[in-house]
C-alpha cells in the first residue's frame, strides 16, 4: 500500500515540475501531531518536509517517520540525535514526494550547558525531483549560546553545503534568539542581534530567505522570536507562510518556491549582499 501511495504522490509531482512547496517544523517530540503534519502537508500540497525534535520516550523517532511517510507516501530518512533511553531516540527528519539520495549526518560541537545539553546534528540529502537534484540541510542548533558559538556551530554545514553545486535550501530550529546569554543561564534580551547575524553569514554564500520581519515563530520571557528559518539559494520565492499548530510550542514556515536559472540566481543574490 506504501509504495502505491508513493506512486501516486509522484505521479502528482510530475505535473508540477516548475514549482514545490516545503514546510520546517519543531514538533516538540510529539507523537500525536502525525494527524497534524498529514493534514499540512495535504492542505499544502508539500513536497517536501523537515522536521525537528522527532521522537520521544513512548515513540522513537524512526517510527514515527515511517508510520508519517506511509500516510503521505513520502520518502523519509531519519537520524537521530539524541538517545533518550534503552528503546527511543529523538532526532531529525526529511521527508519527501521525490526520491532522496546521499543522506549524510553532520555531528556538530556539543555545547555543555547548564541544563538540557543536546548532542546537535545536521541532515542532509539530496532530493530527485523532476526539475533536477535539490540538496537540503535540516539543522537543530544549540538554544542559551551566543552569536559567535551558533555561527561555529553551523559553519561545518556551511562548508558541506559549499561542496555542492545547484539549488540548495537549509531549514529547521536556527534558535535565533536576540539574547545575550552569560553561563547559559542569565539572558539579557536585545543584547545580541543573533538573527541578524545568521542571515548575514549566510548571504555571505548566497542563501536568501522570505521570512525576514515576519511573525515570530516562538515567545521565550514574553519576546517574540523567529527561531525558525528556510533559507533558499538558486530558488525563488513565490509565496510563504507561518503557521501555529497546537501541541508544538513552535510555529512552521512554510514557502512554494520555483527554481532559478543560474544567471537570476546570481543576480538575486548579489543583491542580498
Amino acid at each position: 500500500m506504501a509504495g502505491t501511495a508513493r506512486e501516486a504522490a509522484a505521479g502528482v509531482q510530475s505535473a508540477i515540475q516548475e514549482t514545490f512547496t516545503i514546510a520546517s517544523l519543531n514538533i516538540d517530540g510529539n507523537p500525536r501531531l502525525g494527524d497534524t503534519l498529514t493534514g499540512l502537508a495535504q492542505d499544502r500540497r508539500l513536497d517536501m518536509l523537515l522536521l525537528q525534535e522527532v521522537g520521544d520516550r513512548s515513540a522513537d523517532g524512526s517510527v514515527f517517520v515511517a508510520r508519517l511517510g506511509d500516510r503521505l507516501g513520502f520518502h523519509v530518512a531519519y537520524a537521530p540525535a539524541d538517545r533518550l533511553d534503552a528503546m527511543h531516540t529523538q532526532g531529525l527528519a526529511i521527508l519527501s514526494r521525490d526520491p532522496l539520495s546521499d543522506v549524510r549526518t553532520y555531528p556538530l560541537e556539543r555545547h555543555q550547558l547548564r541544563f538540557k545539553s543536546r548532542c546537535r546534528i545536521g541532515q542532509a540529502a539530496t532530493v530527485r525531483t523532476t526539475a533536477g537534484p535539490i540538496r537540503l540541510m535540516n539543522v537543530h542548533l544549540d538554544t542559551r549560546i551566543n552569536s559567535r558559538d551558533r555561527l561555529a556551530q553551523l559553519e561545518p554545514l556551511l562548508a558541506a553545503l559549499d561542496q555542492v553545486e545547484g539549488p540548495q535550501i537549509i531549514g529547521g530550529d536556527f534558535n535565533t534568539m536576540d539574547i545575550g546569554w552569560v553561563g547559559s543561564m542569565l539572558p539579557f534580551p536585545y543584547t545580541q542581534h543573533q538573527e541578524s547575524a545568521i542571515r548575514n553569514r549566510l548571504a555571505e554564500d548566497g542563501f536568501v530567505t522570505p521570512f525576514v520581519g515576519g511573525r515570530p515563530t516562538l515567545k521565550l520571557l514574553g519576546l517574540p522570536l523567529r527561531l525558525d528559518w528556510l533559507f533558499l539559494k538558486h530558488i525563488e520565492t513565490l509565496e510563504w507562510s507561518v503557521d501555529t499548530f497546537p501541541g508544538t510550542d513552535h510555529s512552521g514556515v512554510a514557502t512554494r518556491v520555483k527554481l532559478k536559472a543560474e544567471g537570476s540566481a546570481v543576480q538575486l543574490n548579489q543583491g542580498s549582499s
